[in-house]
């Protein structure tokens, strides 16, 4: 363990405990809680804040906090007394969501938040939130007081453009209102939560294998990275190894879900800008790459090929010699698709200065995944916390500091090559599959588990009870960060036209949203 944290933490005032090699856990008096955290956010970075209330006399507060450069991770939680808490938006601007998430979830007040709107229950009725005490199911009441205002611009040829929530095409359930003076986006707004689902609720009392399906089901396009942070979180809560041949081939499988879901990226950038043919190309290698997942675990999107201690997906000696093949013939397409696209004018012209998130900006709200690093956020959880395979794979993570829809775009690109790189060394070291494992008995135990999904880094922190049910389970995906800046994106001197492309070059998952 690094003990650069460590010394953070100390001269924060914390006195954390180990609880793993690369985990620190600290508690601290509700009145310092604020402040302390404050302290470590700005050399660190605030990875999650959330709250925990049904399964307790008293509210719980907790952070999660990173140190670049530094493998370990800091878990901080206070007890709260009542209703409400200090909140550390002023201080730490990408606390603002997370706190208003706590307080339409929880029904804890986080005060002096400047703006405490709801984010996902625009219309949930009267009564106890969902993640607080009662049963937010079964009840049933009048629905709340009319929705919540939308800011508003007035002037002489301003007007409103509603878009969705139900769409055209694959997009998944989002309301959007651009107001615009002709062409130009003056102010984007939106809203998400239409199929909210309340899955970590769902998960309390469950044993660890039945919440692993919720995990599992957070959103299809990072089905495998989300349910294996839910995985870690289990295994290092109750304490189980899981084998090199099955770390080996959850890494594997975790970059063909990653290559298949940056190649649906670029072909909804693609098919946004008019390319229709390098669309069609992209979208036929994501077929591939759906039936390689199928023949290799029974289900395209990876479902039910992990479970807690380990794999069933077996990649045996023939299975990693097809694969072999596809692996290389991936990346030679994708390689002639790339200088397609970089030789295309009218496609990089419609990408460059398109929906810029200034690296200062992007900095505030901590964002992670491509959306992060193409705004120069060198962040990337299978370099920075080595977990599976990764410590013995090299590979190069992309940053670029554009901050644009064409710096998003070139660091999708970069990541492809990387990913099938790291598949390439993987399956030509394989090494012999050890005997099968019998299922773990698992123990009573909190820890912190995490993956780098598509999108960015997945967090989830898991806490066991002595049978191996889940107590709480937090998620914490990486669409949970990357949305709340896409506003701002959107109004930076773009127009009406350019949406489709903005949108299609964050590559956003609502469905990770509205879990």
């Amino acid at each position: 363990m690094s003990s650069s944290l460590r010394a953070l933490a100390e001269a924060a005032g914390l006195r954390p405990v180990p609880v793993a090699d690369d985990e620190l856990h600290a508690h601290c008096p509700e009145e310092e809680f604020t402040d302390r955290v404050a302290a470590l956010a700005g050399p660190g970075v605030l990875a999650d804040l959330f709250a925990t209330t049904a399964i307790h006399r008293q509210a719980r507060l907790t952070a999660v906090l990173q140190l670049p450069g530094d493998v370990s991770w800091l878990v901080v939680d206070t007890t709260l007394r009542g209703g409400a808490f200090q909140s550390l938006t002023p201080a730490v601007h990408a606390a603002s969501w997370y706190e208003r998430e706590i307080r339409e979830m929880h029904g804890l007040e986080p005060t002096g938040h400047p703006a405490p709107a709801p984010l996902r229950l625009h219309a949930w009725p009267a009564g106890p939130p969902p993640m607080g005490t009662g049963d937010p199911v079964a009840h049933v009441a009048p629905m709340l007081s009319p929705p919540v205002a939308r800011p508003t611009i007035e002037g002489q040829g301003i007007f409103q453009l509603p878009l969705g929530p139900v769409r055209s095409g694959p997009q998944e359930a989002a309301a959007f209102v651009f107001t615009s003076g002709g062409e130009d986006l003056v102010m984007v707004s939106l809203r998400l939560g239409y199929k909210f689902r309340a899955v970590e609720r769902m998960a309390e009392g469950l044993p660890a294998d039945r919440a692993l399906l919720l995990a599992e089901r957070l959103a299809g396009t990072s089905a495998f990275a989300n349910a294996l942070a839910f995985a870690r979180a289990v295994e290092r809560a109750a304490g189980v190894t899981v084998s090199p041949a099955a770390e080996r081939t959850r890494t594997c499988l975790a970059e063909l879900e990653r290559v298949r879901s940056h190649f649906a990226t670029l072909a909804r950038l693609a098919d946004a800008t008019g390319l229709l043919v390098a669309g069609a190309q992209y979208g036929l290698l994501v077929e591939e790459l759906l039936r390689a997942a199928a023949a290799l675990t029974g289900h395209r999107y990876l479902r039910g090929s992990l479970r807690i201690g380990g794999i069933d997906a077996s990649c045996d000696g023939p299975a990693r010699r097809r694969l072999q093949g596809l692996v290389a013939g991936w990346a030679r397409r994708a390689a002639g698709l790339r200088s397609l696209l970089g030789e295309t004018s009218i496609f990089q012209d419609r990408l460059e200065t398109t929906a810029v998130l200034e690296p200062s900006y992007a900095d505030l709200h901590n964002l992670v995944g491509p959306s992060g690093r193409a705004s120069g956020a060198d962040r990337d959880s299978r370099r920075d916390h080595p977990y599976a395979a990764y410590a013995a794979a090299r590979f190069a993570v992309p940053v670029h500091h554009g901050g644009d829809a064409a710096a998003r775009l070139q660091v999708h690109l970069e990541e492809i090559e990387a990913s099938l790189g790291i598949l390439t060394q993987l399956l030509d070291g394989w090494p012999e599959a050890g005997e099968p494992v019998a299922p773990p008995q698992l123990q009573e135990g909190v820890a912190l588990g995490w993956a780098e999904a598509p999108g960015g880094e997945a967090l989830a922190l898991v806490e066991l009870d002595a049978g191996g049910r889940v107590r709480r389970w937090r998620a914490r995906p990486p669409a949970a960060v990357n949305w709340h800046p896409f506003a701002h994106a959107c109004r930076s001197g773009n127009n009406l036209t350019d949406f489709p492309v903005i949108e299609a070059s964050f590559g956003l998952s609502h469905a990770e949203f509205d879990r």
